[in-house]
């Protein structure tokens, strides 16, 4: 029976990072296109019912206090308030999967930390999802069909009415 070896923690920093390695400025340009654009539209693959890791940080790296929100200017009084959101993605399962009674549950359900909790947190209008179900799944025809829907709906994002972020929206009455 082979015993496993206690893992080794690296040394600890001998100095603090300067504030260019944590790469503020980098964050500092990416918060100014945020700034500065009338919509954030993230696209990304569901995974685990949540974003992938790098959307998470940037979520917390760009969206932070100070910037996006402070208190008590949240919600409707973020910092962002008046420019867009709209969650674009794409799922490993088919809609039946992510209805009330699928197996991954009602997708509105596993939306609301997102619309709600950030984006609306920060006083974004968040506008209803595009989700593409399952496209390594759909045929080519179904693919193209999503694609189409997707390019006709960027066109009209600008008169679209944002959903009503609030519980009732996401969980029914």
């Amino acid at each position: 029976m082979q015993h496993l070896s206690t893992p080794q923690c690296p040394a600890p920093p001998t100095s603090l990072p300067t504030r260019d390695q944590c790469g503020i400025k980098e964050e500092i340009t990416k918060q100014s296109y945020t700034f500065t654009s009338p919509c954030v539209l993230p696209q990304f693959p569901l995974y685990w019912l949540s974003v992938p890791a790098i959307l998470k940080g940037w979520m917390d790296r760009v969206l932070c206090r100070g910037f996006a929100f402070d208190l008590p200017e949240y919600y409707n009084d973020g910092y962002l308030k008046g420019k867009l959101a709209l969650l674009s993605l794409t799922t490993g399962g088919n809609k039946k999967m992510f209805s009330k009674d699928g197996a991954k549950g009602y997708f509105r359900y596993f939306l609301w930390p997102l619309q709600h909790g950030v984006l609306h947190f920060c006083g974004f209008n968040v506008l209803a999802p595009q989700i593409s179900y399952a496209p390594e799944f759909a045929s080519e025809e179904e693919r193209k069909e999503m694609v189409a829907s997707w390019a006709q709906r960027l066109k009209t994002i600008w008169t679209e009415e944002p959903i009503n972020c609030t519980s009732p929206w996401y969980f029914g009455q």
